[in-house]
Formats: C-alpha cells, structure tokens, sequence
C-alpha cells in the first residue's frame, strides 16, 4: 500500500495485488474540505476499505461527514461503499441504474474469487445529470462518459486536481463504451479544465502527454 499527499488536501491510496485480491494497481482518492471528507472510489470491498477508514482515524478526521463519490459503475470501484453504511454516495445518475441491473450479477460471477459474499452492495443514493457541486467545499462532480455510458469526474476546486476513474489510462484506454466521439469530447474536456494534477484510477497520475495518446488511439480505433 502506497500512500501519498497530493496538494494542501488530497490523499491518493495505492491498492496493488498484496493489499487486495484485485490484481490490477487501483487508485482512491480522499479530500479533506474541512467539515467533510471526499472518498473518490471505494475498490473491491470493505476489508480494501479498512486501509482508507485507519487512515481516517488516524489522522483524527474520524468525526467528519464522508461523502463517496463513484466514478463508474465497473465493480472494482464500488464494492467497497458498504463500508460506509451511513455516508452519502454520489454518482451519475446512470451509475446507479447501471449497478440495479448489474451489481449483483457481478457479485455472483467473481464470488471467491474477488470476494469472500461476506458483503452486500451499497447503491449511490444521491445522484446527478450533468453536475453536482459543493460550492462551500471547492468541489464538483462532472458527467464525462467516455470509459463508460456512466462515467463521471471529481473536481478539487481549490487544490486544481482532478479525479478521472478509468477515463484516462496507461498505455491506451480501455473501450467499453460504443460513442467514441463522447469519449474524445470527455478527454478534451479533461484537458481544458485547467487541472494541475490528474489522477486515474489505475494508472496513478496522468499527464498531458498521456491524455493525448489516449484520444490518439480512440481516433484510431474509429477508422
């Protein structure tokens, strides 16, 4: 488990194939906005989650508001919301319809393999159509389909970091959603807004370098 600080209030966690059953590198994001905190993704689960919560507590953060944003619906990203049974989940508002038709299919195709059925899904419960922000906290939640019909970014306002799930990855994106073009548009839009850091969900930081590699190959894959 790699743990870092990037900026004046964001935590970026490192899941790699020791810290959980997973074997793909995974990335979450948390923020401390001050009278709460923003865990972008939750992994594969709460045992993946206890990590982040001892952090928390060690920290001394343990008496604040979470707020769990989903970038997508993949379940890699979102089994871990039970761990925080109390918290408000927010995702775009296809994320959530996405995991009804689709979550416990998931959970009964990587039973004992990626999970132990020790624990049940938990649903966004505040969801969004093209944004959602918390203009006291510097933070916005941004409809960006691309990786999938459902993907959504985190923006830090105030730390100029962006949160980008699966949207952007090393070496080429992983294409799983049939509207290329919004895909490219999600990317550019990526670009534009002015972000000093982007995080990814599995590649770690992005670059703009690697942002256009990525629109490259989607340009590609539609000749």
């Amino acid at each position: 488990m790699d743990i870092e600080k990037v900026g004046s209030r964001g935590t970026l966690f490192k899941f790699n194939e020791k810290d959980s059953s997973f074997p793909q590198d995974t990335y979450v994001y948390l923020i401390d906005a001050g009278e709460k905190l923003f865990l972008c993704d939750t992994h594969v689960g709460p045992k993946s989650m206890e990590t982040v919560k001892e952090y928390i507590d060690a920290q001394g953060l343990g008496s604040k508001e979470i707020i769990v944003f989903n970038s997508h619906g993949d379940w890699d990203h979102i089994w871990g919301n039970c761990a925080f049974p109390d918290a408000v989940i927010i995702a775009h508002e296809s994320c959530r319809q996405r995991i009804m038709e689709s979550g416990e299919r998931d959970l009964e195709k990587f039973k004992g393999k990626y999970h132990d059925g020790s624990f049940k899904l938990k649903l966004p419960n505040l969801t969004f159509d093209s944004r959602l922000s918390y203009d006291d906290y510097g933070i916005e939640f941004i409809y960006a389909p691309g990786h999938t019909a459902d993907s959504a970014i985190c923006y830090d306002k105030r730390d100029y970091v962006l949160f980008v799930g699966d949207l952007v990855e090393h070496p080429y994106p992983y294409l799983s959603y049939d509207d290329l073009e919004a895909y490219i548009k999600s990317l550019e839009y990526i670009k534009g807004i002015g972000a000093r850091t982007v995080l990814c969900g599995h590649s770690g930081k992005a670059d703009e370098k690697l942002i256009n590699e990525n629109i490259a190959y989607i340009e590609e894959q539609m000749k």
